[in-house]
């Protein structure tokens, strides 16, 4: 029944699986799918009420278990057509946050058109760089005959989308940084500790927001937070999110920036961080609040409102 039968819940819940502010409502979404295209089942359901962790191989096993063969069937319907969106997406250059629109939009309200031998082509037709939820929405309603409300869907986005902690959280690990400096715009390596924030910031919709800023060269970015008023001085204690800049002693601590990465969480005055680019890695830091070469925070507000 292909590699794993719930492929496409993972595809749908991997942007926040880590996100335990969004967890609860991100399960409440996998469970509407799993009703949406399958009988229900309860003894999956008593595997998502178990908590935000899920155990993936005990629920494949659960659903090989219950599924009819028509019923598997349909699942790897679902499986094939997230794998199109993704394929149709990256070929028309549209990033992560409009795969995982596309396939929120059509596991929750387009299943049934997926027959339809241009769907996909169809869906992704309707996705255009830099658009509003209220363009795409329209789009989306035009091309199908649908009546989705704008309202309703950024509110359902807002809750799915990762946060820029959970985009660095994902990316532990990634030793080079070629998805984050090629994604920028570099054809060659480059000092990519900002573009690792960057590409994070991107993940989490917050460059169109203009939340935070793009940068690549570490100065630009405390100049954007200095200028809007959002700086935080490095004796301060940060808040999970804000963007750590960093004046190294190695390089005279001139007050420059030389390097930044991203608050994870602060414990028991100790500042855990996820950073791009250290030793050529993406890999979790952590300092003493106040630490001698922090040069201070970023600082934004999420919700757009103010900083």
């Amino acid at each position: 029944m292909g590699e794993t039968v719930v492929a496409a819940l993972k595809k749908l819940a991997a942007a926040a699986a880590t996100d335990q502010k969004f967890g609860k409502k991100l399960l409440t979404v996998v469970l509407i799918l799993i009703v949406a295209i399958l009988t229900p089942i309860f003894a999956v359901v008593s595997v998502f009420n178990s908590g935000v962790e899920i155990d993936w191989d005990r629920l494949q096993t659960v659903v090989e278990e219950n599924l009819s063969d028509a019923e598997i069937q349909r699942l790897q319907l679902v499986e094939d057509t997230m794998h199109a969106i993704e394929t149709e997406m990256a070929e028309a250059e549209l990033d992560a946050h409009c795969v995982l629109e596309a396939q929120v939009l059509y596991t929750l309200a387009l299943s049934e058109y997926a027959n339809e031998p241009d769907f996909v082509e169809k869906l992704v037709a309707c996705f255009a760089p830099e658009q509003t939820d209220d363009e795409l929405v329209a789009a989306v309603n035009a091309a199908f005959g649908t009546n989705i409300s704008t309202e309703e869907f950024t509110k359902l986005m807002g809750s799915i989308s990762p946060d820029i902690v959970s985009a660095a959280l994902s990316q532990l690990g990634n030793i080079g940084g070629e998805p984050y400096w090629s994604w920028y715009g570099f054809e060659t390596r480059v000092e990519w500790c900002a573009c690792f924030v960057s590409w994070c910031a991107n993940e989490s919709g917050y460059l169109e927001g203009g939340i935070l800023p793009k940068f690549s060269y570490c100065p630009d970015g405390v100049n954007w937070f200095r200028s809007k008023g959002q700086w935080l001085e490095r004796t301060e204690t940060p808040s999970p999110g804000m963007i750590i800049f960093f004046d190294w002693a190695r390089n005279g601590q001139d007050g420059t920036a030389d390097h930044v990465g991203i608050v994870e969480r602060v414990e028991n005055g100790v500042v855990y961080t996820i950073e791009g680019n250290s030793s050529n890695s993406c890999r979790e830091r952590q300092y003493a609040i106040g630490y001698y070469e922090i040069l201070g925070y970023g600082t934004y507000d999420a919700s757009g409102t103010g900083g």
